[in-house]
């Protein structure tokens, strides 16, 4: 393994990343910056050498905002990139199903499951943002970024509006806000929830996980498994 590697994102930018050192796992434990939702904008940038084939940008400040405006599903994929890049392609961990509550042993190699599509990877679209007419008026919706996941991990509590709102570029030519979208009518809300289901981009870190206890099925989110940062946070007594 070469200590740098280089590939392209979904969107069709080119990077380059190297290999992690141990520094970059202190970024996942400072409080300050799991609580605001800059942690991965740090833990992104401790790995990227290269963007658009130009060396980034020394400026901590300016290499935070470009990584906030990148789409979710490019920095999934680059999250996944560095991921295999420092720690290797196998992914070993317990968790615990949400049905029985009783913990199963995995071993996944993330390199396979991209290359058989078990972990998908969409195209972008080009007719963005999508124009929502409701009944109070129109609402712009739009691929998420950096800037709506670190907005959305800011909040202490998250619900369904909340997640129409990170999707949604304006509403009647302003910057939405969320007492608006709560005198959304139910069936105008289902609209713009339905509008931003179909905007599919980039990696999906979504995977299906089988209880080997009582056989139930479950999705998560790669990132949501402590070992997809540091291995070995819950695999140190795996039975597979």
């Amino acid at each position: 393994m070469t200590d740098t590697e280089k590939f392209v994102l979904p969107s069709g930018i080119e990077c380059e990343i190297q290999e992690l050192t141990a520094e970059a796992e202190r970024v996942l434990t400072n409080k300050a910056d799991v609580k605001s939702g800059q942690w991965i904008n740090k833990f992104i940038a401790k790995a990227l050498v290269k963007i658009g084939g130009k060396p980034v940008p020394q400026n901590q400040g300016e290499l935070i905002n470009m990584l906030l405006d990148m789409k979710t599903g490019d920095r999934n994929y680059l999250l996944l990139r560095i991921r295999m890049q420092s720690y290797g392609d196998e992914m070993i961990f317990n968790y615990e199903c949400p049905k029985c509550h009783k913990t199963s042993g995995y071993k996944l190699n993330l390199r396979e499951m991209l290359e058989d599509g078990t972990l998908k990877i969409y195209p972008f679209r080009d007719d963005v943002p999508i124009v929502v007419e409701t009944r109070d008026g129109t609402a712009e919706i739009d691929y998420t970024t950096g800037r709506s996941e670190q907005w959305l991990a800011s909040l202490k509590d998250i619900d369904t509006i909340h997640l129409a709102l990170a999707a949604c570029k304006s509403f009647n030519g302003k910057a939405p806000e969320y007492k608006d979208f709560c005198k959304l009518k139910t069936r105008d809300i289902s609209k713009i929830r339905m509008a931003y289901s179909e905007l599919k981009g980039g990696l999906d870190p979504q995977i299906e996980l089988n209880c080997y206890e009582c056989d139930n099925s479950y999705k998560v989110m790669l990132q949501q498994i402590p070992d997809f940062f540091t291995p070995l946070t819950t695999a140190g007594s795996i039975g597979l």
